[in-house]
Order: C-alpha cells, then structure tokens, then sequence
C-alpha cells in the first residue's frame, strides 16, 4: 500500500492548496483561478469545481481567509507555521479517535475492553501526534510557485 492512500483526494487538494498559498509574500492573495492554474502543472486532470469545494471548506474551517471583492482571493487563515498536517486531517478527513473503526456494527459492543482497540487506537494517536509535528511552512518551503508563462496571442502588440 502506498502512503498517500492513507489519504483522500480532498486532503491532498487542501494539502497543495494551503502550501501554495503559504508561498505567496504577506498580504498578497491567491486567486482560485490561479490556484486551479498551478494545480493543473502537478496534475492535469486536476477538477477546478472540486477544488473550489475544498477551498471553500479550508475557509469555513479557517485553515484559509476568503477576501471579497474585485481584487480578492484567499490568504491563509494563520500563520503557515501553525497549520499543521493534522489541523488540515482533522478538518477534511474528520477524525473521530473515540470511535472503534475496527467494530462490525456502528457501536462496539466491548469498546474500552478490547486490547486490539487500545492497540490500534494507540497507533493511531501516534501517527496523528506524527501529523502535528509537521507544518504548512515546512512543506511549502520547496514549492516552485510558478505558473506556465501565458501564450502571445496575434493580436496582442509587440513590446
């Protein structure tokens, strides 16, 4: 199994989305049509509609700050040293550690009893201790924020 289906693809377009905001210098804004643009050089089947949904729910979960207006856009939400992998988990993945993921039914009828739960639910508080530790400043340090160069077209002057 490989890592990243530990993962959904909703987590992953908020990943890149929050990293390639944290790039830009303070105060200056990210379009979604820019965002979607960037997107689409990691990959090009990349859905604009689908990432406008996750932005909108970086946003209503404050992870990203929406900015009305002609000339909005978004910004994050806090500093990107305070966003960690885990605050971007929780919020699109819903996590629920109180829950046994390993029960048949919707509720475990020996929850707190079962020394398999305890093990499991120890690995996971782990592996989600693991997640706060790394943050959106770390990941977008490497990120080249660059979009395609946009095609001359005929009609545009020379300069």
């Amino acid at each position: 199994m490989a890592s990243g289906q530990f993962f959904s693809q909703r987590f992953s377009y908020g990943l890149h989305a929050l990293a390639y905001v944290a790039t830009k210098p303070a105060g200056e804004l990210t379009t979604l049509p820019e965002l979607a643009e960037w997107l689409l050089t990691i990959w090009p089947s990349a859905s604009d509609t689908y990432l406008s949904n996750v932005v909108q729910r970086l946003a209503r979960g404050r992870l990203l700050r929406s900015h009305r207006g002609i000339s909005g856009g978004y910004s994050l939400g806090r500093s990107a040293e305070k966003i960690t992998v885990r605050d971007i988990v929780e919020l699109l993945e819903g996590i629920e550690t109180a829950h046994c993921g390993l029960s048949l039914d919707d509720e475990c009828p020996v929850m707190g009893r079962c020394t398999i739960q305890r093990k499991m639910a120890k690995l996971e508080e782990g592996f989600l201790q693991s997640l706060a530790q790394l943050t959106i400043a770390e990941l977008s340090k490497d990120i080249r924020a660059t979009l395609p160069k946009k095609k001359k077209t005929e009609d545009a002057p020379q300069q």
